[in-house]
């Protein structure tokens, strides 16, 4: 058996592992190098678990976590030709992917320059940047789903929406794009930073945006049209430069920022009469 118990007790801390830098410890963590890995773990634990990413979009409580923590290890951290697509490992960063692409004159990514997401959990919410989703350049997947079977999804087959996909609830394990052929992307990546640099707060730590953008206005601008940016709560603070960002200014907890995010809801369908979905997930 290839598993690696990384841990069965109480002492691996979760919040190295989110971009914000807060949450609890995992009562068991375990990195799988293989689909049969995955699926002893599932079913000791009664189909019950948490599917760790980049941790970019991660929101944990500051409890001890019960569930199972799974992250892919790396044989499912790879990047190879395969035919006229690109084969890629879901644990792959987009960052390293994106390297690849830049080395390969692959045009398609740029515009995801900056985000700290892995591949399967990029596609499981469908992220986008800039008018553009990744399932764009997808061609397929291969998943385990709810009931422990490896399936290979065409692009077809697979449904993609606004932050959301039908991969969610499923387990990635690696996908395939077709790119264009593309001289000189390193201007088009750098353009995309620095947009991104201007807009977005790097500061602090943080989950990104906190909430989808509505059909009428964008979240960061209904959240500023409250008076929020800058809002406080112990060291989790709306961020003064994108009012959509919570940032962790050094200790901040999972309560102070779900009372702001609270705080955000409440304020916004008062002035808007508009619900605000979150984008983040939540361990609790």
């Amino acid at each position: 058996m290839s598993l690696k118990v990384i841990v069965s007790s109480r002492n691996i801390n979760l919040r190295k592992y989110t971009s914000i830098k807060i949450g609890g410890k995992a009562k068991y963590f375990f990195e799988a190098d293989t689909v049969d890995d995955i699926c002893r773990i599932i079913s000791d634990f009664d189909n019950s678990y948490y599917l760790l990413g980049g941790g970019s979009n991660l929101l944990i409580k500051d409890v001890l976590i019960d569930k199972p923590v799974i992250k892919l290890a790396n044989a499912f951290n790879y990047i190879r030709k395969s035919g006229d697509c690109v084969e890629v490992g879901a644990a792959i960063p987009i960052p390293h992917f994106l390297q690849y692409c830049l080395k390969n004159n692959l045009g398609g990514l740029e515009n995801l320059a900056g985000i700290p997401a892995t591949v399967g959990g990029a596609l499981a919410m469908n992220i986008s940047s800039f008018g553009r989703d990744i399932s764009v350049f997808l061609k397929g997947a291969e998943i385990l789903d709810e009931e422990g079977k490896i399936k290979k999804l065409d692009r077809e087959q697979i449904q993609f929406d606004y932050r959301h996909s039908s991969l969610g609830g499923k387990i990635v394990l690696r996908a395939w794009f077709k790119f264009y052929s593309e001289k000189d992307l390193k201007t088009k990546v750098n353009s995309f930073l620095d947009k991104r640099f201007q807009a977005q707060d790097f500061g602090f730590p943080s989950c990104g945006c906190i909430f989808k953008n509505p059909s009428s206005f964008t979240a960061g601008f209904l959240i500023d049209s409250c008076g929020l940016k800058g809002a406080r709560r112990g060291d989790a603070q709306i961020s003064s430069k994108h009012a959509n960002f919570i940032v962790n200014l050094s200790q901040a907890k999972y309560e102070d920022v779900d009372y702001l995010i609270c705080k955000i809801k409440d304020r916004v369908y008062q002035k808007h009469e508009i619900i605000l979905e979150e984008e983040i997930e939540r361990w609790i």
